[in-house]
């Protein structure tokens, strides 16, 4: 305790300054019971200067019990005083250092991003941004907060800050195209990529690259019906167009590797196809002109090709694949309601012409027809009217 008039510190149980010599001067902090028996101290401290000629009072048994149970009090209380400033000052410390420790803030931003508390985390991040400018982890720190936030907008600009603080940051790369992906921006990726050297970068573009399907048979004429075929060399989906317009999932044809796409009609057919990956990704395009242009099958072939036979003589037709042959005897032109061959001929006796032509069982088309004259008299006598051939 210090005396209230010259500031100097009292002696325990002194009740006058040994400096200045005047009476201390007590806050009045106790009971009415301490006053008095403080003021009984002074008078006996009086007496003893004067001789002793004062007599002393005696003491207040309950008094001095209640000042003894109170001086422990007062005396932590004035401990709890002292640790409570201790306490202040020393946290005064650490925040002061706290605050300018990047560890310790990329530390609590970590801890409040984990839980939820992203507008806390934001703080701290900014607040190590503020202590290591070029630092790329505290950037990374808030657009993975903006990500969570989906505020892709912001998360963007924060990762482009993160790569030209460090082009060869691989995460940022990573986020970044997730975000672009997020935003359904793959044409963002596919430019983003042009700007990448790093070998191990490039290849986070690589799912983003699709390839286009192969189409067979080649483009071109064809006499026939066919069926187009599509692959995809690493097994996406297929869609496809036949008038010449752009495929993708909403304007296309699904294609089905089993049928495969048919073209059964005479005409032109442009097709298009496109492969679509997992993520929704569209191959290049590929087209394929084809025309289906029937032409007619050429006649038959006729052996023996006619003459006169002296023998009895099967005759051989031979035409095309996918065609059937309609014959007659009579000269006329043969139909499908003529007889068909399915064997060899034998010639009939006289003087015949056989005619023939082929008709292709796919698309109808006719040939031309060939003829052919055989003359046969088995006993040799030629019937009145029939003369032979010159």
């Amino acid at each position: 305790m210090k005396c209230a008039r010259c500031g100097a510190e009292l002696k325990e149980g002194r009740v006058y300054c040994s400096v200045c010599g005047k009476e201390a001067q007590i806050v009045p902090d106790y009971s009415l019971l301490e006053d008095d028996y403080l003021r009984s101290l002074l008078t006996e401290e009086d007496a003893d200067k004067s001789g002793g000629k004062k007599k002393k009072k005696k003491k207040n048994p309950k008094n001095e019990y209640q000042i003894s149970g109170k001086m422990p009090i007062l005396l932590v209380c004035g401990l709890l005083f002292v640790f409570i400033v201790a306490g202040v000052s020393i946290k005064l410390v650490i925040d002061f250092k706290n605050a300018n420790s990047y560890d310790y803030q990329m530390a609590m931003a970590e801890q409040s991003r984990s839980g939820s508390r992203y507008e806390d985390a934001l703080n701290y991040y900014e607040t190590a941004l503020a202590l290591h400018p070029q630092d790329p982890e505290a950037r990374m720190g808030i657009a993975e907060v903006c990500i969570a936030q989906e505020d892709y907008d912001a998360a963007m600009v924060v990762l482009m800050d993160a790569i030209q603080a460090n082009g060869n940051h691989l995460q940022a790369y990573q986020r970044l195209i997730e975000v672009y992906e997020a935003k359904g921006d793959f044409d963002g990726i596919l430019a983003l990529e042009e700007t990448v050297r790093n070998a191990e970068i490039r290849k986070l573009f690589a799912p983003y690259h699709v390839k286009a399907p192969v189409i067979s048979p080649v483009a071109g004429t064809y006499d026939d019906f066919m069926d187009v075929v599509i692959v995809s060399m690493e097994g996406c989906d297929i869609y496809y167009t036949t008038d010449g317009s752009t495929p993708d999932q909403k304007n296309g044809i699904r294609y089905d590797e089993e049928s495969g796409i048919p073209l059964d009609e005479e005409g032109e057919y442009e097709i298009s196809a496109v492969c679509v990956n997992e993520k929704g990704i569209c191959s290049e395009v590929k087209s394929a002109t084809y025309e289906i242009r029937f032409e007619p099958p050429d006649p038959p072939s006729i052996w023996p090709n006619g003459g006169e036979v002296t023998e009895q003589t099967f005759i051989v037709l031979h035409t095309e694949s996918d065609c059937e042959i309609y014959y007659t005897w009579d000269g006329s032109d043969p139909t499908r309601q003529s007889a068909r061959y399915e064997g060899p001929i034998e010639v009939p006796p006289g003087n015949n012409i056989l005619s023939v032509r082929a008709v292709n069982t796919k698309n109808g088309l006719r040939s031309g027809v060939n003829r052919a004259n055989f003359i046969w008299y088995p006993d040799g006598v030629v019937p009145e009217g029939e003369g032979m051939p010159q």
